[in-house]
């Protein structure tokens, strides 16, 4: 009775792990729509009240998954983001691998794209090959 018990209770976790894996994966699903189409890219506290953007809420959501899981997610809204969501992902891939960031920051070296970046209260148009070498230089702490 006992050994019945507690293949009960194996089961149960099992399934409850297998279920928190499908949400955390729909959810980085859902962070990563979010950032390939956010609006500003900014770390730390933004805006008259210096809130958290929710850029770098979705942002930390992708980082705090596996590596695998976070370095696909990453490359994932390098290729379909727009600048300040590839931005993310450019600080994303930094992190996890330093390599592919270099081969990245050489392709985006003629880019005309811009990036809206929010710093505290001011917000800038700023090249996004320039905002790249920033993130390289370490200017954006996360």
């Amino acid at each position: 009775m006992l050994i019945l018990r507690s293949s009960k209770w194996c089961v149960v976790t099992l399934l409850l792990l297998c279920g928190s894996a499908t949400r955390a994966d729909d959810s980085v699903d859902s962070a990563v729509k979010r950032l390939s189409s956010v609006e500003i890219f900014a770390f730390g506290g933004v805006g008259y009240a210096g809130v958290t953007s929710k850029g770098e809420i979705d942002f930390k959501l992708v980082l705090a998954q596996p590596q695998p899981v976070e370095l696909t997610a990453f490359e994932n809204l390098y290729a379909t983001g727009n600048p300040q969501g590839r931005s993310y992902a450019f600080s994303g891939i930094k992190k996890l691998n330093p390599s592919r960031f270099k081969d990245l920051l050489v392709s985006v070296g003629a880019s005309p794209d811009k990036v809206e970046v929010e710093r505290g209260c001011i917000v800038s148009h700023e090249l996004m090959r320039d905002v790249a070498k920033q993130i390289d230089r370490g200017k954006f702490r996360f």
